[in-house]
């Protein structure tokens, strides 16, 4: 299921300067379809992730693309978002970017088919917020617009996730508030398998007491 939020004009600003690297599958061709031309391409985003720099983020974009089977999107997408949740790629991200029209959404059914078979999931962002979001170096989480859930995500974890993009940058006891939670060890697994899919940020932080702890953000 595409799972819908806004996200509000009050997020938190994130100081910090994020690479952006971009990746268009027209490049590749109107027709993607079968697993080797898959592969090529699963190559390409690979080597994309590796080069960018710790915080990096990949855009893909299906610009010029007319049509897209489930063995392509499984080989290129499916297998690269299974390695990120597998750990690969540290603090690296991918997110895909539409135009938000029926043929956008007609080549998103085969990517979330595979997500979903790989238990992975995907942010997917407009073109029109996108070009705002990553046309910037620093700030890029302060805009606001429609993002989407593309994939396998229980409903638990899609409230975490909204709660991080609402509020910017949150502690574990920020987040328990926020979803009402007794237990912080429950928040703090949920907020776990989010960054382990790449679907948030984590930074240390220094408390006054001494020691550290970890603040989450928005990948956007």
């Amino acid at each position: 299921m595409i799972t819908n939020f806004d996200k509000k004009e009050t997020m938190n600003e994130i100081e910090a300067v994020r690479d952006i690297s971009r990746q268009s599958l027209g490049e590749f061709g109107k027709y993607l379809a079968m697993r080797p031309l898959g592969r090529n391409v699963q190559e390409k985003l690979d080597a994309r992730l590796r080069a960018l720099p710790a915080g990096g983020v990949l855009v893909v974009d299906f610009d010029g693309v007319e049509m897209m089977d489930y063995s392509f999107a499984d080989e290129a997408l499916g297998t690269i978002l299974s390695r990120m949740a597998a750990k690969e790629y540290p603090d690296r991200h991918l997110v895909i970017e539409v135009r938000g029209d029926e043929l956008s959404d007609a080549l998103l059914e085969n990517v979330e088919v595979a997500l979903n078979r790989r238990e992975v999931a995907a942010l997917v962002l407009p073109q029109n917020m996108a070009e705002k979001t990553f046309g910037k170096a620093a700030n890029i989480s302060a805009v606001a617009g429609k993002w989407r859930i593309l994939g396998d995500l229980p409903s638990h974890l899609v409230d975490t996730l909204r709660a991080v993009m609402d509020k910017g940058c949150v502690t574990v006891r920020d987040l328990s508030e926020a979803l009402k939670l007794d237990s912080a060890t429950a928040c703090n697994n949920r907020i776990a398998r989010l960054y382990q899919m790449h679907l948030v940020r984590r930074e240390a932080t220094v408390v006054p007491e001494g020691g550290r702890q970890y603040c989450y953000s928005a990948v956007v």
